[in-house]
């Protein structure tokens, strides 16, 4: 199955400001990276979840940067890694502190949400920024290998609202094959913000199994539900951001 890109957030310029909203304040390069405690004071409460329509299962934090890429996993071309570990709150790179947070729409034990906030130097977030576009722009099919199976993955970018000082939105489609034989398909709907130095990034996602080709489009998820929950952790944001 083949998916076509579409319009992506950014101007395509390969320099660290492409993309960056209009009018966006440019954070002091010299500002500390924010600590893992005022990053998870940054996340939505259980309480500020549910006014939106979801339900916070559970909220983590963690000190120092992770260099431990604990999935193994490797992608053909390389640059096209970004595209997934920009979701993990373990992938090497992500950023000098963590806090991340599970949530799902109402009472569903499907698509859960899972936004995870990093915390870097301006510049260094800035540089994360241009290193994602660039994948998003030119990583329109790639493979993943990990200990458990690997991947054919195809990326479709999508229109994102203007978020923080710049933001990236784009669906992956997997389909998967495990080292036992099992196949499936995997969705994913990411937007990513940059506000200062923290990056946010919200991942919709779920493993769909076996499904038949022709009946995926049926579960493609789509954006319009979390935006209101988005833009409210951006707010958030820019509050720790710029006190």
């Amino acid at each position: 199955m083949s998916i076509l890109a579409t319009a992506c957030s950014g101007t395509g310029d390969a320099s660290e400001t492409a993309g960056e909203n209009p009018g966006a304040a440019r954070a002091d390069d010299r500002s500390s990276p924010l600590t893992a405690t005022a990053l998870k004071a940054a996340l939505l409460t259980g309480a500020e979840a549910e006014a939106m329509g979801f339900t916070v299962t559970g909220s983590y934090m963690r000190d120092g940067a992770d260099t431990d890429n604990a999935g193994g996993e490797v992608a053909e071309p390389a640059a096209c890694l970004i595209l997934r570990n920009i979701r993990s709150e373990h992938a090497p790179g992500r950023g000098e502190s963590a806090a991340w947070s599970v949530m799902y729409r109402g009472q569903s034990a499907l698509w859960p949400r899972r936004t995870v906030l990093t915390s870097y130097p301006v510049s260094t977030a800035r540089a994360r920024m241009t290193e994602l576009r660039r994948a998003v722009e030119t990583c329109g099919g790639y493979e993943v290998r990990n200990p458990y199976g690997s991947s054919s993955i195809t990326t479709e970018t999508l229109p994102v609202p203007a978020l923080g000082d710049e933001a990236v939105r784009y669906r992956l489609l997997g389909r998967m094959k495990s080292t036992s034989g099992n196949s499936g398909w995997s969705y994913s709907l990411v937007t990513v913000v940059r506000k200062g130095g923290v990056l946010v990034s919200v991942d919709n996602s779920d493993n769909l199994g076996p499904t038949p080709v022709d009946q995926l489009k049926k579960f493609t998820p789509e954006p319009g539900p979390d935006e209101p929950m988005i833009a409210a952790l951006t707010a958030k944001i820019g509050e720790a951001v710029d006190p």
